[in-house]
This record gives C-alpha cells, sequence and structure tokens, in this order.
C-alpha cells in the first residue's frame, strides 16, 4: 500500500522478519538525510535526479543503480521527479 511522505511516495514491495528487504520511493521533493544499518541498493526506474552518499554526490538517471554502505548518511534530491526501487541487503 503506497503512503505519502514529506518527499513524495513510498511503497514496501517485501518484508521478512518484520524488516523492510524491498520498496518503492517516489520523489517529488528532495528527501532527509538518513542510514541503515544494511547495504541499500537502489535502482532508478524512472527520472533523474542525485543521490547524496556520504561525501560523494551521484548524478542518477532511469536505469542507474548505486549502492550505499551501511550506517552511511544519505538522501535523493530529484530533478523534477524520480522513482527509486530500494533492497536491503546484509551483504554487497
Amino acid at each position: 500500500m503506497k503512503r505519502k511522505t514529506s518527499f513524495g511516495t513510498m511503497e514496501i514491495l517485501l518484508e521478512k522478519d518484520g524488516q523492510i528487504v524491498s520498496e518503492v520511493l517516489v520523489f517529488h521533493k528532495e528527501g532527509r538525510g538518513h542510514k541503515h544499518p544494511l547495504w541499500e541498493i537502489c535502482y532508478i526506474t524512472d527520472g533523474e535526479g542525485i543521490i547524496v552518499n556520504g561525501d560523494k554526490r551521484e548524478q542518477v538517471k532511469k536505469g542507474s543503480v548505486c549502492k550505499i554502505s551501511p550506517h552511511t548518511d544519505h538522501w535523493m534530491i530529484p530533478q523534477d521527479y524520480m522513482e527509486v526501487l530500494l533492497v536491503y541487503s546484509p551483504k554487497s
């Protein structure tokens, strides 16, 4: 089920043992900085923008893949709109 967020919408696709494994985020506004204890693999399914990944800024567009290390501050900045499929994993 999609739910509204401060940046757009999010929809959980898969959960295991109460933990989110995969979700789709749609950004219409800049997200907020945050960290996870797992690897985060980002696949851009539509749109374009920037993923701030620690001290790096990665320009991404439809088809791009980005890996975010555990415990790394990160957030997304859409150009106009960006849809991101996220998968969380203990391994990269």
